[in-house]
């Protein structure tokens, strides 16, 4: 079983690189900044998404009000954690297989890992020395301090992510969509797969950020909440990615 670290255990002094390798799961972190940013979405621009879909959808209320929020400096997963990732961490713990890992398609190494549910994910995030996201951390990650729908701006362009759009009806390899990057160097913040947080959405259940290869335009926003029917096994569009406080 793997141990704790921390991030002074990679570094050589005290400034704070912009990219760290985690020593567990390898993944590439990017450091996301501490101070304020602007989390959720005005009523108005609520409208406006409504307009973009020719429909009132409630869901979307559930993003407002817009609030100013205040995060110290963390790092955060470059991109979700992927079927080689989760491999490894089942062959060092034990811990039981999900669906489609060993699918010629969806459990291809570089793809996300799907099928796992929120105390999977916690398990996987402690055994790499790290934690899920709380919703607050995961839309700084994605949107940046400048108020955007997606995480490259607020215009959608279907290139930019794998939505519904993009048209591939399945999960993609991680790091294809290079013009979808967040102002942090995030991946796939927007599309692939939803992702796992902490927190609460409606009525207590668990929140998932950043809309799936299914989603439309407006369901692929850093801003949109969802949850599983399923949250213990998830589905073939959950997944999710780790963060590590500093």
């Amino acid at each position: 079983m793997a141990g704790p670290w921390d991030i002074k255990s990679l570094i050589d002094s005290d400034f704070l690189p912009e990219t760290i390798v985690a020593p567990v799961d390898g993944a590439e972190m990017v450091i996301v900044p501490g101070g304020e940013f602007t989390m959720g979405m005005t009523e108005e621009d609520i409208y406006r998404i409504f307009k973009l879909d020719d429909r009132e959808n409630p869901v979307f209320a559930t993003e407002t009000p817009t609030r100013t929020i205040h995060l110290d400096a963390y790092y955060m997963d470059r991109y979700p954690v992927t079927n080689y990732q989760y491999r490894k961490f089942i062959e060092k713990t034990g811990h039981r297989t999900p669906m489609l890992l060993n699918h010629a398609e969806w459990g291809q190494p570089m793809k996300p890992v799907v099928f796992v549910g929120w105390e999977d994910a916690r398990a996987y995030a402690e055994w790499a020395g790290k934690e899920l996201p709380s919703e607050a951390h995961w839309e700084k990650a994605g949107r940046g301090p400048d108020y955007r729908w997606w995480s490259w701006g607020n215009e959608f362009i279907s290139n930019c992510c794998n939505s519904g759009e993009y048209g591939l009806e399945q999960t993609s390899e991680i790091g294809i969509f290079d013009s979808g990057i967040s102002p942090y160097g995030c991946y796939d913040m927007c599309g692939n797969v939803w992702e796992m947080c902490e927190g609460e959405w409606l009525q207590g259940s668990l929140p998932m950020r950043g809309g799936c290869f299914l989603g439309s335009a407006t369901f692929v926003r850093v801003t949109c909440r969802w949850t599983p029917e399923d949250p213990a096994n998830g589905a073939h569009w959950l997944g999710f990615r780790c963060m590590k406080r500093i």
